[in-house]
């Protein structure tokens, strides 16, 4: 099967057009990504506290969202296109577009990802280098050393987020693997009438998945059990005298990324076109956009109570599954293989097979209990959104499990305290930060999940994402506009509220 994938010519184009987005969209995000993980947490920035809650909310900002924003300003809808008159051939379209917004979206999760090497750089290596170096070769030599494999895991969880997602590849018409798989629907509808030697079958996901199988050993190595956050205060970096320089060209660049998209937003929320003689005026009304903004969350209140609960018991499940993974995954080795595996599998299948891999389980005629639940309940769509969040929820409880002292779990263990009590107790009780931040940012990512759930809502159900993937093709941006800007500060609160339960605190017991 591998080899007739390798041969199979439709397969390397997709292949090239897959690595060519993940690729521009490393090349964006990652370098820009580092150097603001440094600037942030790193140096004296005036303002850093606001930016880095700004960066940490738009982790959870659904890229369909993020593509709403910048599609209402420079796509063929947007009111910078209709200005200019480059309706025709807008800024943003076709690969420049797709790169550009996967690019921008991925640069939160390169500050988290190389913002976490920098939190684990010992102070105590940095202060004794200083005595020898200044700090330029303290910075070169021992702060960009730590940082390197976290920037390489930024690249390569880059690479297959990217790769898997087709939610603005198809709307830009941009082929990839994901992209296929969700074309091929209509003409498929079951996962096990498409072509073995397609590139949308099982042997892609599970090439895929042994992939970041690979890199989550890897990384996996990259924070040892024994090596637990040091609390010590962190060097800071002084920016001397282009202090202000640098922070007036972060705030431009913060200006790009974040307030662009959100303007463009809010002008085609309160856009209005009006007939006059044989011309066509467009003119911005504060009326206008009070009046979207005000009615948006009643006109579609549907979509939103079908979007919380759903994504609310996807998230519960997830926390409860990636607890018990990430415990019996905290001390790594074969105990670390099923968080390891299950994680890999569910990052490395694309969102549409995930949905079309809901409809082989549960469509099935000779069985009517499971057509009841996949026609009749939010099962399929909540079985999608657990499968798209529980990698999340694996890793990060993963990682605050790592953190309990061994001593503690065996002087506990000698007291007589059992495996469910010592998890119960000394696991869920000390970490219960962490297992509410797993909490908010699985529903964050189910609740904006696309790809996966698109495909399996039941008839007479519609989630917000489904709305708005359908109302951006059918340009109806007016509407569009409205979901996004009161949907955004929900995603925005989450995000802020995560980073506050996972602020540093005075180290405690365990």
């Amino acid at each position: 099967m591998a080899t007739l994938l390798l041969l199979d010519t439709r397969a390397w184009l997709l292949i090239r057009n897959t690595a060519l987005l993940s690729g521009g969209a490393v090349l964006i995000a990652v370098p820009t990504g580092a150097i603001l993980a440094f600037l942030l947490l790193r140096t004296n920035l005036t303002g850093r506290a606001a930016l880095l809650v700004l960066f940490g909310s738009m982790l959870f900002v659904p890229l369909y969202l993020q593509a709403a924003g910048w599609d209402a300003g420079f796509g063929k809808q947007g009111w910078y296109s209709f200005a200019h008159g480059s309706v025709s051939t807008p800024i943003l379209d076709g690969w420049q577009a797709a790169i550009w917004i996967h690019g921008v979206a991925a640069i939160p999760w390169v500050l988290l990802i190389s913002g976490t090497g920098l939190w684990l750089v010992e102070p105590e290596l940095e202060e004794a280098a200083i005595l020898d170096t200044s700090s330029l070769n303290v910075f070169l030599s021992v702060t960009v050393s730590r940082m390197l494999p976290f920037l390489s895991a930024a690249a390569l969880w880059i690479f297959v987020t990217v790769g898997t997602e087709m939610t603005v590849s198809d709307l830009y018409q941009v082929r990839t693997f994901a992209e296929e798989i969700y074309i091929d629907v209509p003409f498929a509808g079951t996962i096990n009438t498409l072509e073995p030697k397609r590139p949308t079958g099982i042997s892609t996901a599970l090439i895929v998945s042994s992939f970041v199988a690979l890199t989550l050993l890897l990384v996996s190595r990259l924070v040892p059990p024994e090596h637990f956050p040091s609390y010590a205060r962190r060097r800071v970096f002084s920016l001397g005298r282009r202090h202000w320089l640098i922070t007036w060209g972060i705030a431009a660049l913060v200006l790009v990324l974040i307030g662009v998209p959100m303007l463009n937003v809010a002008y085609k929320a309160g856009l209005i076109v009006e007939q006059v003689g044989s011309q066509r005026l467009r003119h911005w009304s504060p009326a206008s956009f009070l009046q979207i903004v005000v009615g948006s969350p009643q006109q579609f209140r549907e979509e939103h109570g079908w979007t919380l609960l759903i994504a609310s018991l996807a998230a519960t499940a997830s926390l409860v599954l990636g607890a018990l993974l990430g415990w019996s995954a905290r001390r790594g080795r074969l105990r670390a293989l099923p968080a390891v595996a299950i994680t890999a599998i569910c990052l490395g299948i694309p969102g549409p097979m995930i949905g079309l891999s809901v409809i082989w389980l549960l469509n099935r005629d000779g069985s009517d209990l499971l057509v009841w639940l996949y026609d009749r309940t939010i099962f399929a769509p909540w079985l999608a959104m657990l499968i798209k969040a529980l990698p999340i929820s694996i890793m990060m409880m993963w990682y605050a499990f790592r953190t309990i002292s061994d001593e503690l779990l065996e002087h506990a263990s000698s007291e007589g305290a059992g495996r469910v009590t010592r998890f119960l107790r000394f696991g869920l009780a000390f970490r219960w930060r962490p297992a509410a931040a797993t909490w908010l940012a699985a529903f964050a990512i189910a609740s904006g999940d696309l790809a996966a759930s698109i495909l399996v809502v039941p008839p007479g159900i519609t989630t917000i994402p489904v709305r708005v993937f359908g109302l951006l093709h059918s340009g109806v941006d007016d509407q569009v506009a409205g979901i996004c800007l009161t949907t955004v500060w929900g995603f925005a609160a989450i995000g802020g509220l995560l980073l506050w339960l996972l602020r540093p605190a005075q180290r405690r017991l365990g």
